[in-house]
C-alpha cells in the first residue's frame, strides 16, 4: 500500500468543477438555488473525504503493515468493558529502541507531575531489582493529605480492603525501577495492581514481561509507561503503557485506568467520595 493517494489530470479537473463557485457574467453570485447548494455540499464533502483519506494514509500505514497511533489522551472508565481497569489499544507503537538495561526517566514537568519512562528490560535488571531493598518513596505529584481506607469490590466477587492510595512506580521494582519521583504516580490501589491477580492494573504488563524473561533469559522487552493528565489536575486519570518483547511474542499498549469503581475522584487534591 502506498502511504499517498494521488489523483490523476482529469480526476483533479473534475473535482475542481465540483467544488468551483457558482458565478454570473457579471461576477456576482446569484442566491444559489436548492440543487446548487446540494451540488456545492456533495462537491466539498467529495473533497475533503479524497484528501482527508490521502492524509489518514499517510499517518497510519507504513508500507504494507498498519501502525497503532496512540492517543495519549485519557478516556472514560467503563467498568463493564474494562472490570480489571485495564483497556487494550493495540500492538505496541515504540518508536525509540533503547539498549539492553537501559532507563530513561523524563524530568518532572513545570507542576511537578511525573512524565514519561522508557526502558529496555533484560533477565540482570529483573533480578537486581527483586532481590534489592526497597528505598524510602517521595509523595509524587497529588499525593493527598490523607488516603482513606476503602473497600472496593472487585470484578471477581471479592473486595479489597486498605488505602485507596499508592505511590505506584511507572516501571516496578521488579523489573529494576527506582523509587524516584520522575518514576512514582499518585496511583488508586486498582490501578497498580487491579485485584492483585495479575491481570489488573499496571501488574498485568509487569506479571507477563516478568514471566517472559524468566523463560527468556536472553531477550529483552522495550517499555514506555506514560501517565495521562487533565488539563492541571496533579494526578493522572490514566497511564498508557506499551510493552514489546524481542521475539514480538508480547506486543501490544494499554490504558490503565487510574480509578476505583465506586468512588469519585477529585484529581486535583485526591480527595475520594462515595459514587
Amino acid at each position: 500500500m502506498s502511504k499517498f493517494r494521488t489523483l490523476d489530470k482529469t480526476q483533479m479537473v473534475q473535482l475542481i468543477k465540483m467544488v468551483q463557485p457558482i458565478s454570473t457574467s457579471r461576477g456576482l453570485a446569484p442566491r444559489p438555488s436548492t440543487r446548487n447548494l446540494i451540488r456545492a455540499s456533495v462537491g466539498c464533502l467529495l473533497a475533503f473525504t479524497l484528501l482527508a483519506g490521502a492524509f489518514q494514509l499517510a499517518v497510519v500505514s507504513g508500507g504494507s503493515s498498519r501502525k497503532t497511533i496512540i492517543d495519549y489522551r485519557p478516556t472514560i472508565y467503563s467498568q463493564q468493558q474494562s472490570p480489571q481497569y485495564v483497556r487494550k489499544i493495540g500492538e505496541a507503537a515504540i518508536t525509540q529502541q533503547l539498549q539492553a538495561g537501559e532507563v530513561v526517566y523524563s524530568k518532572l514537568d513545570e507542576q511537578g507531575r511525573t512524565q514519561q519512562v522508557r526502558a529496555c528490560i533484560n533477565y540482570e535488571m529483573m533480578q537486581r531489582g527483586k532481590v534489592r531493598a526497597r528505598e524510602i518513596m517521595p509523595d509524587p505529584s497529588g499525593w493527598p493529605r490523607h488516603n482513606p481506607r476503602v473497600i472496593i469490590r472487585l470484578y471477581n466477587g471479592r473486595a479489597y480492603q486498605g488505602s485507596m492510595w499508592n505511590r505506584s512506580h511507572l516501571l516496578a521494582k521488579s523489573l529494576g525501577g527506582q523509587e524516584r519521583l520522575e518514576n512514582l504516580i499518585t496511583g488508586t490501589r486498582m490501578q497498580n495492581v487491579g485485584a492483585n491477580d495479575g491481570q489488573g492494573g499496571m501488574a498485568f504488563h509487569e506479571t507477563k514481561i516478568r514471566d517472559w524473561l524468566t523463560a527468556h533469559p536472553n531477550g529483552t522487552v522495550q517499555f514506555v509507561a506514560t501517565p495521562a493528565y487533565y488539563k492541571d489536575e496533579q494526578i493522572p486519570r490514566s497511564v498508557f503503557v506499551q510493552a514489546q518483547s524481542s521475539d514480538k511474542s508480547i506486543n501490544e499498549s494499554l490504558e490503565v485506568y487510574n480509578t476505583a469503581a465506586g468512588f469519585s475522584i477529585d484529581y486535583q487534591t485526591g480527595d475520594v467520595g462515595v459514587a
